[in-house]
């Protein structure tokens, strides 16, 4: 008897705080630094958030190695709605694999609450590289095994298994890899030749793309990217199984009750579908998703294994 009034006092507590939701300001955590995508996705989304939720919505930056300490924070903090994560295919995805001692599991340990948006990868070289196409360079680099080189944002980084998976789909091309500890000196290396190759966000390589200082070959993605419509993806130019979608997504700890869940989607993606920031979001580079909790929570496992494989052929592993 004790025992069924205790149950029935714990659903009367999670009703009762369900009812009430949000009585206080809500912590919207980003595993990374200031700056990058998810910050930028992050602040746009809390500010409007906060009008609509009548609470502040206040952006945490708890970065560190590869955005799993701000994530592990989420996962172990109390599962009232109050404090969510900015998570994104690093974190919920690559982690899974890469990370020998992952201090969290995907997705047993979150409450998945809407796939916000995504946005694609693109394959840059320098101008110097002889290769106007996708075609022309995997051609250029059968023809010199191991001679021509690549940066990314670091061993195991999104960017780096983007290549990687293109190198692969185009028959096991020999590329040297050169990881740097972040995306801008990737780029940067880039820029002054120090590398032949890089893959970056969409958002980052449009400056440079512009400028005439890079060249895009193709989009690293299941599909054209409308900042850069003129684009073909890997498939189209007839490399297909290379797809590197980035995207971000709203996340709490495991355990949020329904009712909660529910009003956090609902709010969040009518935040994120309102013109005035779809059109910002847009601006860089991040097209809106604003998914179910149940469309989020289906599509891990599958980044899970996808990129999982992309890890373990890459033969990165974080200790």
């Amino acid at each position: 008897m004790r025992r069924l009034f205790f149950l029935l006092a714990v659903l009367f507590s999670f009703h009762a705080s369900a009812q009430t939701w949000p009585s206080k300001p809500l912590r919207l955590v980003v595993p990374h630094a200031p700056g990058g995508n998810s910050d930028t996705f992050g602040r746009i989304l809390a500010a409007k958030l906060s009008e609509r939720l009548g609470q502040q919505v206040v952006v945490e930056n708890r970065a560190g190695a590869g955005g799993t300490v701000g994530s592990e924070f989420v996962a172990r903090s109390t599962p009232d709605g109050y404090t969510l994560l900015v998570g994104d295919n690093g974190t919920h995805g690559i982690a899974s694999t890469l990370y020998a001692k992952l201090p969290y599991k995907v997705p047993a340990d979150f409450t998945s609450v809407t796939l916000g948006a995504s946005f694609p990868t693109v394959l840059l070289v320098n101008p110097a590289v002889p290769a106007q196409t996708i075609a022309e360079f995997v051609a250029l680099a059968k023809a010199q095994p191991g001679k021509l080189s690549y940066s990314s944002a670091g061993t195991g980084n999104g960017s780096h298994l983007a290549v990687d998976m293109f190198l692969q789909a185009a028959g096991g091309l020999q590329l040297v890899h050169v990881p740097y500890k972040g995306g801008a000196p990737a780029v940067q290396a880039a820029l002054a030749g120090d590398v032949q190759m890089t893959s970056v966000s969409v958002n980052t390589a449009l400056p440079h793309i512009k400028s005439g200082k890079l060249r895009i070959l193709a989009i690293s993605s299941s599909k054209r990217s409308p900042a850069i419509p003129d684009v073909p993806t890997l498939a189209e130019a007839g490399i297909p199984g290379a797809e590197a979608d980035s995207w971000l997504g709203i996340f709490g700890p495991a355990g949020i009750a329904d009712p909660i869940v529910a009003r956090l989607q609902h709010e969040i993606a009518a935040t994120l579908n309102d013109p005035p920031i779809r059109e910002r979001l847009a601006g860089i580079g991040l097209e809106v998703v604003a998914s179910s909790p149940a469309q989020l929570a289906g599509m891990l496992p599958g980044e899970v294994r996808k990129w999982g494989e992309a890890v373990r052929r890459s033969g990165a592993r974080v200790d």
